[in-house]
């Protein structure tokens, strides 16, 4: 389901907002408007509903929180992990992981009970 898009400036540059919802999932594209190039993206579930996530149960645990997010950045290993940190955000307990791999930098949002990814977002470690 398309949303908009917006023609803008960035650090002196034209770039095209892209914003869209598709399965309950709302994303967002900052794209180069002279090369088309992608220069960050990220998504939010929308209607997350954290399950338990009261501070009651068990939480998945540090390694299962690297392993989540490495699975949605190919290539990356452990050693690609520069922060890893259990948190409360908005009342809920939360994995924050960022990973720097392949000159992007992700950061992830982890529901430490569930292990359903929160939000992430990417961009280049050179913007």
């Amino acid at each position: 389901q398309f949303l908009w898009v917006k023609e803008d400036y960035e650090d002196g540059r034209a770039v095209y907002d892209v914003e869209f919802y598709a399965n309950g999932t709302e994303y967002d594209y900052e794209i180069d408007a002279r090369t088309g190039n992608v220069l960050s993206f990220d998504y939010d579930a929308e209607y997350y509903q954290p399950s338990n996530n009261t501070g009651n149960g068990t939480v998945i645990g540090e390694a299962k929180a690297k392993s989540i997010a490495l699975a949605r950045v190919p290539g990356a290993t452990e050693s690609n992990i520069r922060k890893i940190k259990l948190d409360r955000d908005d009342g809920r307990m939360e994995y924050e992981v960022e990973i720097v791999y392949n000159a992007m930098e992700y950061d992830f949002e982890i529901d430490a009970y569930s292990g359903n990814i929160i939000s992430w977002d990417s961009e280049s470690i050179y913007d």
